[in-house]
């Protein structure tokens, strides 16, 4: 198997493309642009022609790969069958100055332990929209239910033209500040204006009769999937089944279709719509040292690189 390492100022963006575009396992974390949008370096370990392909992600240690926040998973794309013997060649082949890495293999692609990684099980929860709203509807959880029979919801507005910066400023002021979320609360909007420039993203949100946004999403479409990006909601939203009504909506919207939507998220909560788990392997070696320091990308910037 001809597995080569390449630079990322050498990656040929067209059939990287192409071959996420094309692969058996391709979803939207494999593009350049939105690997681009969220990883300041990465290489690749590509086979043949860009028949499969790894990315690399290099931290600010020379010895340690991890892959960055924002990405569950990223762990080869093939046009090809991923099957375990051409996984763990690819595996094989990362080179050997990286003595410590952590590394989230796409869904459906499984090692063995002999290679001598510790392997975590990995959850995401996914629902399969194919059936008619009328009995996606009946998956739901008695709590679901319950908020969606309630008289408030009368007073709920959806809206499906929210800003990406309202839905990051939405989940900056309703998640913990850390570090972390700052960065995300900047990396959402990238990849969400990105998504729009392709016409690949929306945007789904609930607002009281006062117009106050309570509740909002955005979702990006690729291979057959609608994932959920990032969603968030206040405390009031909370109280009045906000998200609930939200993706009430969205299923309405969508039900019947050949399409599958991706929660992306490990909670067992989205169970509650109905979502069943998936499992995917996260691999590591050695030890993964904390971040020398952590820099936000600055809040004034305004201007935003399609890819």
């Amino acid at each position: 198997m001809d597995i080569k390492l390449i630079r990322h100022a050498d990656i040929d963006k067209v059939k990287w493309n192409s071959c996420v575009h094309y692969a058996t396992n391709g979803n939207i974390f494999g593009y350049k642009w939105y690997l681009d949008t969220i990883a300041k370096e990465w290489d690749a370990l590509v086979e043949g022609d860009y028949e499969t392909i790894l990315p690399l992600f290099v931290t600010e240690y020379d010895h340690v790969l991890e892959q960055p926040t924002l990405l569950r998973e990223a762990g080869m794309y093939s046009i090809n069958l991923v099957s375990r013997k051409r996984a763990e060649n690819f595996i094989n082949a990362i080179p050997e100055q990286y003595t410590a890495l952590r590394i989230q293999l796409n869904e459906g692609i499984k090692i063995s332990e002999d290679l001598g990684l510790d392997i975590e099980q990995k959850t995401n929860h996914q629902l399969l929209l194919l059936e008619p709203y009328e009995t996606l509807v009946q998956k739901y959880s008695p709590t679901v239910q319950s908020f969606l029979k309630k008289e408030y919801t009368q007073q709920l507005l959806p809206s499906s033209n929210v800003k990406p910066e309202k839905i990051a400023a939405l989940f900056k002021e309703n998640t913990a500040t850390t570090s972390a979320n700052e960065i995300a609360f900047h990396a959402y909007q990238r990849i969400m204006y990105n998504a729009l420039h392709r016409g690949w993203g929306a945007t789904f949100g609930v607002s009281d009769k006062d117009k106050n946004l309570l509740s909002a999403a955005f979702f990006i479409y690729s291979q057959g999937r609608a994932m959920q990006l990032v969603t968030a909601t206040t405390p009031k939203g909370k109280e009045m089944g906000a998200y609930e009504y939200l993706m009430d909506n969205f299923l309405r919207n969508h039900a019947g279709r050949p399409m599958v939507l991706d929660f992306n998220s490990s909670d067992k909560t989205y169970q509650r719509f109905g979502a069943q788990s998936n499992i995917y392997q996260r691999l590591s070696k050695g030890i993964i040292p904390e971040p020398k320091q952590v820099i936000a990308p600055s809040a004034k910037k305004k201007s935003w690189k399609f890819w």
